[in-house]
């Protein structure tokens, strides 16, 4: 299809490089709209706490607003780099005390226990993402009867990494005195030894330092109290201070803690750093520091995803950004976890989660912070040789589950870490693609090129010679973990075979030779394929098995394996319906950007959207769970995953190494994607795609050669990119249903009512309540001759067809029973703009349809 570029010359008006414009920033920043506050009145039904972070510390914060609880579930504090390795067991990561802690108290209650069992009045949190900042108000009335207006508000203080803060304004509606704690909370302590305290009574400031469990790293952590009143420590075996203070009615009492947190990690002396991190933070000010957070977070936020015609959506995808940027930053030589900076899941390993899942969304806008997860991984090279000689291989081998020593720390009743090899790839291709998004030749010849040539001299002395010439890697555990110690993965192989070559192609930049190994073993490796289905089995030996997550799917997206849009498809049609519900949250995302790429008509790329984040996603904060069930959270491996569905699903971007790629798509339920500041080389570029022409536009640097369907021009500074959006789904049908609007008074999360009209013969809505009903809005009256319904395994005994003009009035036109697999319903030339299904007697798990066509 050949494309129609238009360039035009952006006016003066154009803000560069903020292309929202200050007045419409400004106007959020103030009224909270637009999906970037994230609010709840009831801490006590469907609530998960949520945390805050700055990538270096994060904290999950309870329903009071400062402290700690153990429910809903426990509240962790967590410190980049930070692990315990206690004795003849793999090292986990400790939770900090909690730092938060800042009470009011009168008469021997406490405002935070009020809080916390929610036994107060008029109370609201609410998340602010531009600035991470989380407010908690609420009325509380102590048991004398004495009654305050608190307002706590909390910040991981981005522009100062070692520093939080917890401010308290108290509106005291009596005269008297108050009691303020400031505590330094130790029952959130896991995995640290015994505290060392301290204190200053004359600089209000008390501390304490802990030991890693069966290590030398320390952990400092000082809280320097400004509050109005007499301040004392409290002794004894707490850290905390107390400051009794005369309240008048009616008159605000402000109370500031400055937390300052360091560990040898980062600092040759823990304690000082902790100590005058926390001083200096104090003589700033709490107006101060908030101001220069703010501004941390505005220059962040420049680049971000936003999404229009879908609130909820937009909320998600906000919220997503702001929890995984919490947990990553620019300069920190650590990798985050599959849990983030918000609890210490999977014991705060790093996997392919970060390198697969995470990476790529932070590397689309953010590639400093890319850099510095990168970097982690080149600061264990040589643990990684050390992995590959001790198991008798040649080159770098990296762990499947990595902490501090970057040696495997996989749990040994885990056989992943023995078998499950393709992290080392997965870790090239994260190499490759920083090479490809940043043109950087400095860092791919002294740090990224020592990773791809080590990777390439694993896979050499790794795979088995068969008699054919061919090459097998056998005894491995590809990404669908339900099977294990299996030969010939063609996700596995597919990945040695292209990190493989991603190790020529590096030594080609420079000139330099080439093992000529690697080029032997890339191009004889098996990957297996079945010319009968046209589909790559899964391993030598597949036979349909259910899987757990996205496996071989994953050789088109994101490894881009050069294969037909036929193969593509097929391995769609076979293992969607074959993946496990209730496995992982990130594998609909591959599924939607995989859809997006193929453009079948349709809207199935937003089906899959809508399975990747609506069975996982937790209230009231937007917040990733791993799986439908639970399981680790806040799940940063998700929220990557869900984020890359914009990043490179509807907009279609590619990194090459002399141009980006582009192919933006939009589905109807969208009225446009903004994606801001995307980064290339250097450059700074916008797309805005909208229902029929997607606009780019440079933002600075030299021009920026973009591809778009076969086609390429110059994008130049000053101009802007103007290319139609590709719409499948309004590719000419004769099925009045497909992607019309449609709803459900009752959907399964994972299967919504849009799957019964997307044109994918995978998805399928389903209900899960009893007697649901659906509705299709042809949004205009039309003749209809028939209706096609196409279940699935579980079909209803009895459902009634209705129409309807307006919506008002309903006339029935069949009643259809026998439970068939497929029903052609005669509607009689009948003319109707809603047509409804009435669904009784269906089966114990809710009726289950593939598709709805109407004629």
């Amino acid at each position: 299809m050949a494309v129609a570029f238009v360039f035009t010359t952006q006016s003066s008006a154009v803000a560069i490089p903020r292309s929202t414009g200050a007045a419409e920033w400004d106007k959020v920043a103030t009224d909270g709209s637009g999906g970037w506050v994230l609010s709840t009145d009831d801490a006590q039904r469907d609530y998960h706490p949520t945390f805050v972070g700055n990538g270096y510390l994060g904290a999950r914060i309870p329903a009071a607003g400062q402290g700690w609880a153990d429910k809903p579930i426990p509240t962790q504090f967590e410190l980049a780099g930070l692990y315990s390795t206690p004795p003849d067991t793999t090292a986990v990561k400790p939770s900090l005390p909690a730092w938060s802690s800042l009470d009011i108290g009168e008469g021997g209650s406490s405002a935070s226990a009020a809080l916390g069992a929610g036994k107060v009045s008029k109370y609201r949190q609410s998340l602010d993402l531009r600035t991470g900042t989380l407010t908690t108000t609420a009325r509380w009335t102590s048991p004398s009867g004495r009654t305050a207006d608190l307002r706590y508000r909390l910040v991981a203080d981005r522009a100062r990494k070692h520093v939080a803060v917890v401010h308290l304004e108290m509106v005291p509606r009596w005269t008297g005195t108050a009691t303020v704690t400031d505590l330094i909370d130790g029952r959130a302590a896991e995995h640290l030894k015994s505290p060392v305290r301290g204190s200053s009574a004359d600089k209000h400031q008390v501390w304490e330092t802990r030991r890693a469990e069966g290590n030398s790293t320390q952990v400092a952590i000082a809280s320097q109290l400004d509050a109005p009143g007499r301040i004392t420590p409290m002794g004894g075996d707490v850290t905390g201070q107390r400051a009794i203070v005369r309240v008048t009615a009616g008159v605000p009492v402000n109370v500031t803690k400055f937390v300052g947190i360091a560990s040898t990690q980062d600092s040759s002396d823990a304690l000082a750093t902790a100590r005058q991190q926390s001083a200096d933070a104090t003589r700033a000010g709490w107006a101060r520091l908030t101001a220069e957070n703010a501004a941390a977070w505005r220059k962040l936020w420049r680049a971000r995803v936003e999404v229009q015609g879908d609130s909820r959506l937009r909320r998600q995808v906000l919220a997503s950004q702001f929890y995984l940027l919490a947990s990553v930053r620019a300069g920190s030589p650590w990798s985050p976890s599959p849990a983030g900076l918000s609890s210490d899941g999977y014991n705060g390993h790093v996997f392919w989660d970060t390198e697969t899942w995470m990476y790529p969304s932070v590397l689309a806008q953010h590639p400093d912070i890319a850099k510095s997860v990168l970097q982690y991984r080149i600061n264990r090279i040589d643990a990684a040789r050390k992995y590959a000689k001790d198991g008798g291989y040649s080159g770098t081998r990296f762990p499947w589950e990595s902490a501090l020593s970057g040696l495997e720390d996989t749990p040994s009743w885990a056989s992943t870490g023995r078998y499950e090899q393709h992290i080392s790839s997965d870790i090239s291709l994260a190499v490759w693609q920083y090479w490809l998004a940043t043109g950087d030749r400095t860092w791919l010849r002294d740090k990224g090129s020592e990773i791809l040539r080590g990777v390439a001299d694993f896979w050499v002395s790794r795979v088995t010679r068969n008699a054919d010439g061919s090459s097998s890697i056998n005894g491995v555990t590809p990404p669908d973990e339900y099977v294990e110690n299996i030969d010939d993965s063609a996700y596995t192989n597919m990945a040695a075979r292209d990190s493989l070559r991603f190790a020529v192609q590096a030594a080609k930049i420079f000139g330099q030779p080439a093992n000529p190994q690697w080029s032997r073993v890339a191009d004889s490796l098996r990957i297996p394929f079945d010319a009968k289905t046209g589909t790559h089995p899964e391993y030598d030996g597949y036979a349909g098995k259910r899987i757990k997550q996205a496996d071989v799917v994953l050789m088109r997206y994101p490894w881009e394996s050069p294969q037909s849009a036929e193969v593509t498809r097929a391995d769609m049609a076979r293992y969607v319906p074959r993946t496990d519900p209730d496995g992982p949250s990130m594998t609909d995302s591959v599924h939607s950007i995989i859809s997006s790429e193929l453009g079948d008509p349709g809207c199935a790329a937003m089906t899959y959207t809508k399975r990747s984040v609506d069975p996982f996603i937790r209230a009231p904060f937007e917040q990733f769970a791993e799986a439908r069930s639970g399981g680790a959270f806040t799940f940063m491996t998700g929220t990557g995953g869900f984020l890359q569905e914009f990043l490179y699903g509807y907009s279609g971007m590619r990194w090459r190494d002399e141009r980006v790629h582009l192919d933006p798509t939009l589905p109807p339920q969208l009225t446009g994607i903004s994606l801001h500041e995307l980064s290339w080389q250097g450059r700074k570029f916008t797309m805005e795609i909208g229902p029929h022409q997607t606009t780019v536009r440079l933002l600075n640097g030299a021009a920026v050669p973009v591809e778009v369907r076969g086609q390429s021009k110059n994008l130049r500074p000053g101009q802007q990119l103007k290319v139609p959006t590709r719409r499948p789904d309004l590719v000419p049908t004769i099925d009045l249903a497909r992607c019309a609007v449609i709803s459900a008074d009752s959907s399964d999360p994972s299967s919504p009512a849009v799957a019964a009209v997307d044109g994918d013969a995978q998805t399928f809505w389903q209900a899960k309540a009893p007697d649901p009903a659906l509705t299709v809005n042809l949004e205009r009256p039309r003749r209809l001759r028939t209706l096609t319904a196409d279940w699935g395994d579980e079909r209803p005994k009895q459902y009634t067809v209705e129409l309807s003009r307006d919506g008002h009035h309903w006339t029935p036109a069949a009643t259809v029973e026998g439970g068939q697999t497929k029903d052609t319903v005669d509607l009689e030339e009948r003319t109707a703009a809603l047509v409804r299904l009435k669904i009784g007697g269906e089966g114990d798990d809710g009726p289950q349809l593939h598709s709805l066509t109407l004629r």
